[in-house]
């Protein structure tokens, strides 16, 4: 099996700028910050292996006031608690694992949409429509997300950026086999990365600006009678009904 990596790389940008269309720019500006902070890691190593070194600490107290039922199902059905994966019978992540990263990348991208769908509703009796100014900006910034996407996947495939890892680096056009009993070939990779130069603080300020756009844009201030008082407000390129 062969994977042009431009041609899905196009496809997934174009994926998330359709999206994006429909979604309207204020919710694809919640994802793009998650993104942006998963960039940063992988330009702080340090960082990055602190910010897993808090969630195994959070794994570590959720497992101990599990009842032990559970525990020793997920150890069965799972193999959670086991193996290399793990200290003293609990399940860590591993931050110079791609996979790990992988897995916190889908976290994100989760959260992203739980947060984003409650702040501005597009369903029930009341809520927000997306008007054809939003759905252009939408695209635009879904557009960005996937390329930030497909990027980052890139990258943790790669494992050059992790911490503390020896990258196993996918060259440029390169084919590569992963698999012993039928081989994927990856082939015509770009050689200019989202970690090149000065492209990921670029990027990041990039997203920085839409998110303090989408917070301008939703959150309403105002000082009213000796008080500050916080609201919501209809933002660019949608229409409440």
């Amino acid at each position: 099996m062969e994977i042009d990596w431009t041609v899905l790389t196009y496809a997934v940008i174009g994926l998330f700028a359709l999206t994006g269309f429909f979604r309207g720019w204020w919710k694809e500006a919640i994802t793009t910050i998650f993104l942006v902070i998963l960039l940063f890691f992988l330009q702080q190593p340090a960082i990055a292996e602190s910010f897993v070194a808090v969630i195994n600490n959070i794994i570590s107290l959720i497992w101990k006031i599990l009842p032990d039922f559970i525990t020793q199902f997920l150890v069965d059905t799972l193999g959670l608690g086991g193996g290399s994966g793990a200290v003293g019978g609990v399940p860590q992540l591993d931050p110079t694992s791609g996979t790990t990263w992988l897995l916190i990348l889908i976290l994100f991208l989760i959260v992203a949409i739980l947060i984003s769908r409650p702040f501005l509703r597009n369903y029930g009796s009341t809520g927000y429509s997306v008007r054809p100014m939003g759905s252009i900006l939408g695209g635009l910034v879904g557009g960005l997300n996937g390329l930030i996407i497909i990027s980052l996947v890139r990258e943790y495939l790669d494992g050059r950026n992790l911490p503390q890892v020896t990258a196993t680096i996918v060259e440029p056009g390169a084919q590569v086999g992963v698999t012993s009993t039928g081989a994927i070939d990856v082939v015509n990779v770009p050689s200019l990365t989202i970690m090149d130069s000065y492209i990921p603080w670029a990027i990041m300020l990039i997203g920085i600006v839409v998110f303090l756009a989408a917070v301008k844009n939703r959150v309403a201030w105002r000082y009213q009678d000796g008080f500050s008082k916080v609201g919501v407000k209809e933002p660019l390129g949608y229409k409440k009904y």
